[in-house]
């Protein structure tokens, strides 16, 4: 395990354990073939070098695994997109982007989160659609991203 200081989180990463994992799992549209995660897949490239630096530092492929879900069209062309990936490690200390409001109620606390080129990134240990198979321990990205619509078809 690498410790990491990321924004106000200490952390413990598995960079390894966590690209070898994205290395044997399928793209998110082998399970998943609407058009927003196509389109997800098919623009990841294009966003800024900064942010696709930053998940594979932490070994995540972005276009593998994950939960993604498209929000809304921002300004012609752009998406609002957001998601998570599941990376090995821990979260020694630092803010839980996830607030509880309630028993039942919980959200994304921008404001515990760090900017990389108009992405926002938060880490978490409540884990959500872990896959079978993937190590532990387990952490949890959260991600807010614009991303540009890239396919032919419409979203319409």
């Amino acid at each position: 395990m690498k410790q990491m200081k990321i924004g106000d989180w200490n952390l413990e990463v598995d960079v390894e354990k966590t690209k070898d994992f994205y290395q044997a799992y399928h793209q998110i549209t082998e399970r998943c073939d609407c058009i927003f995660c196509k389109n997800f897949v098919s623009a990841i490239e294009l966003i800024p070098k900064p942010v696709l630096d930053f998940f594979r530092s932490l070994g995540i492929d972005p276009t593998k695994e994950g939960e993604v879900s498209e929000y809304c069209e921002i300004k012609d062309g752009m998406h609002l997109y957001g998601g998570f990936f599941h990376i090995v490690g821990e979260l020694i200390s630092g803010p839980d982007c996830w607030i509880e409001t309630s028993e039942e109620v919980s959200h994304l606390a921008t404001n515990n989160m760090i900017e990389i080129n108009g992405f926002k990134f938060g880490f978490t240990n409540g884990v959500s659609s872990l896959p079978d198979g993937f190590p532990n321990p387990t952490l949890q990205l959260e991600f807010e991203g614009i991303i540009p619509w890239t396919l032919k078809e419409s979203f319409k």
